[in-house]
């Protein structure tokens, strides 16, 4: 969140009906703030939907999240019920030399790695500028950053760990002293005084991701208008702007030409997102279970992951013995799958699929969604962009951007951040 309220005034304007939209109107609107929330789109919640199948829901984009007890209040306060990953499903696995694994390291590398942790840094880096890759390299190992984080990254924000900034994407590892241990550093963030945080667990809305979407439009009820195209920014003490970067581009450019200017060079990772649904008598070992499987680069596959969604949560499929997975595409390393047609789609997924759980039969049915910009770089540039916003078109009392890129990609990050608005 970049900005802040004029606390002098009750009333704000909201513009965009995106996922960050709806949570900041809502917060304020229950804080007693009267709130009008404007979009030029036919439906509200932006990438978040949950499309109606004859085999099962299906999700154009996250079909879960990370909830703490903040969260997990908000959602009660909101009359939303979660739910939470079978606790037989819980295993995740990583992908390599042909096999899925519950740790994909050697014993050897696993050694090497603990002795790292351990140990001084050979190459210190500069934790304001270093990458995520060159912290990985630093302080954990070429196999770890290869075969653990990479995998981890590209499924969460379809980028590589050279392409994200260390502070930008995961400010929590910044090490306060680079020249020392990781497991120093570790050691001195958890003696900091404050509450501790609890470890966030893996859940859902009981209704689907869009369920979301359509109670905080219920509670905004006619506050919230659609269909009404933006072609500036109106003048009014409070406004908040949850727009993607060439959107906002375009509002404030006349208002700080900078600023917009640079809004211009922040990239986004395009995905394709494919819910499909297969017989589970098609799985050569049997219906996959588990959370889900990433697939570093380096391992000859188009497919960024999968997520086993009828092995995850209840209420999945609609038939006994069907499968429900949703399998990730793109990313900045294949920007070309967005080019694919649907059948291509699909062959490439009943191919890899093949590879990856022993798949031997077609697709029952799949929804295919694909985004051109789905994530935000979270890169330097992304950084240098936060800057200059913050002194620029924001610096004004009464404005506050508040998007997946002003601060937090995920929407438990959201959720916690709007705790401090004011």
């Amino acid at each position: 969140m970049i900005g802040r309220l004029d606390p002098n005034h009750r009333e704000v304007t909201v513009i965009g009906a995106g996922i960050s939209g709806l949570l900041v109107a809502y917060t304020l609107k229950k804080r007693g703030f009267k709130v009008r929330v404007f979009d030029s789109a036919s439906r509200a919640g932006g990438l978040i939907e949950t499309r109606t199948t004859a085999f099962g829901p299906a999700e154009t984009a996250a079909h879960s999240l990370m909830v703490n007890p903040d969260v997990s209040a908000f959602f009660s306060e909101l009359g939303i019920e979660l739910e939470a990953v079978h606790p037989e499903s819980k295993a995740r696995f990583i992908y390599r030399n042909g096999k899925m694994r519950r740790f994909p390291l050697t014993f050897l590398e696993t050694l090497r790695t603990i002795w790292r942790f351990f140990s001084k840094p050979a190459h210190p880096i500069d934790p304001t500028r270093a990458t995520l890759a060159e912290w990985a390299r630093a302080h954990l190992g070429e196999p770890v950053l290869k075969n653990l984080l990479a995998p981890f990254v590209t499924g969460v924000y379809a980028a590589t760990p050279e392409e994200l900034r260390l502070a930008t994407a995961f400010p929590s590892l910044v090490p306060s002293d680079p020249r020392r241990s990781l497991f120093w550093n570790f050691l001195e963030a958890r003696r900091k005084p404050g509450p501790k945080k609890t470890r966030p667990k893996m859940m859902t809305p009981k209704g689907g991701m869009e369920s979301v979407i359509l109670r905080l439009q219920a509670v905004l009820g006619p506050d919230l208008v659609l269909n009404q195209p933006i072609q500036e920014l109106p003048e009014v003490p409070n406004l908040v702007v949850c727009v993607p970067p060439p959107e906002l581009a375009r509002l404030i450019q006349k208002h700080d030409p900078a600023s917009a200017s640079a809004l211009r060079s922040v990239s986004s990772s395009p995905l394709v997102t494919v819910t499909a649904f297969a017989k589970g008598t098609d799985f050569r070992n049997g219906p996959p279970k588990g959370v889900g499987v990433l697939i570093p680069r380096n391992e000859g596959l188009r497919i960024l992951g999968v997520l086993f969604n009828s092995s995850s949560f209840s209420g999945r499929v609609l038939h006994p013995g069907t499968v429900s997975m949703t399998v990730m595409l793109g990313g900045t390393t294949d920007p070309g799958a967005l080019r694919l047609g649907d059948e291509e789609i699909t062959g490439l997924i009943v191919q890899e699929l093949g590879l990856l759980l022993g798949f031997q039969g077609n697709l029952l049915h799949r929804e295919i969604t694909r985004w051109d910009s789905a994530i935000p770089l979270y890169s330097g540039t992304l950084d240098g962009v936060r800057g200059l916003l913050s002194k620029g078109f924001f610096s004004k009392q009464g404005r506050i951007l508040f998007t997946n890129y002003s601060k937090e990609v995920s929407i438990r990050g959201m959720i916690d951040t709007l705790r401090l608005l004011s």
